[in-house]
């Protein structure tokens, strides 16, 4: 038998393998990922405490790739400070730099002309893009987050907690999400997820890649054709975009 004063841990994320008789001698601690918006409001009083400004939807960025841990927040948010000449404000465009993320506002062009349904306004957008630098599964990811955003609002309308944003780029957001609605916008986002998964096993990737973006502009089109080679009138609320 171990000493009294040994103490074992059992560190794991299928905590629903382990047996019943291990668990029934056990004290059980659940560790959850902390709310971005918790992470934001530490990462402020840090800032305070090193003297430095941020605007709000810098600090919920940050905590948005921490990914629910506080200490690769921290660690964000170290090397944008790091990064930064001293006494300057922490801007969004540093924090992209620092982390190879795409610039939102091209991001956003290109998801406007995607609702005006422009492919060739969105395959120049894209290529600016990746011309910085963006690899193509990134400017996918990219998507696929503005994606949600605007469909959090379309679903539970623009006061949503669950729409991490703040200041003008949540007006923003709301204002665009007026182009769509729900259910398009699940569809762009399963094609999103299809072509990101066929890429992966492609000798072609960036075909795939140029032809999602024309899809993307064209698919209320691609779906009302579909329907029509079925015999089909197109579905309710197929249609992306919002007349």
């Amino acid at each position: 038998e171990p000493p009294e004063h040994v103490k074992f841990i059992l560190c794991t994320t299928e905590a629903h393998k382990v047996p019943a008789t291990i668990q029934s001698r056990c004290q059980r601690f659940d560790f959850r990922n902390i709310a971005s918006t918790d992470i934001a409001a530490h990462l402020a009083h840090v800032v305070g405490q090193e003297s430095l400004a941020a605007d709000e939807e810098v600090l919920l960025a940050i905590a948005r790739l921490g990914n629910g841990s506080m200490r690769d927040a921290l660690s964000i948010l170290d090397r944008l400070m790091a990064a930064c000449p001293d006494g300057q404000p922490l801007t969004m465009t540093a924090l992209e730099e620092l982390v190879g993320l795409p610039d939102r506002e091209l991001v956003a062009t290109l998801v406007d002309h995607i609702a005006s349904g422009d492919p060739g306004e969105v395959l120049r957008g894209a290529d600016e893009l990746l011309a910085r630098g963006i690899a193509q599964d990134q400017l996918v990811n990219a998507l696929l987050e503005r994606f949600r955003e605007l469909m959090l609002v379309c679903a539970c309308g623009p006061e949503t907690t669950l729409l991490e944003l703040s200041g003008p780029w949540r007006q923003h957001t709301v204002a665009q999400a007026a182009n769509f609605d729900e259910a398009g916008l699940i569809h762009l986002i399963a094609l999103c997820e299809s072509i990101q998964q066929m890429a992966r096993n492609s000798t072609t990737p960036r075909v795939l890649f140029d032809a999602l973006l024309v899809r993307l502009a064209l698919s209320e089109k691609v779906v009302e054709v579909a329907a029509l080679l079925s015999g089909q009138a197109p579905a309710t609320g197929a249609p992306p975009r919002k007349k």
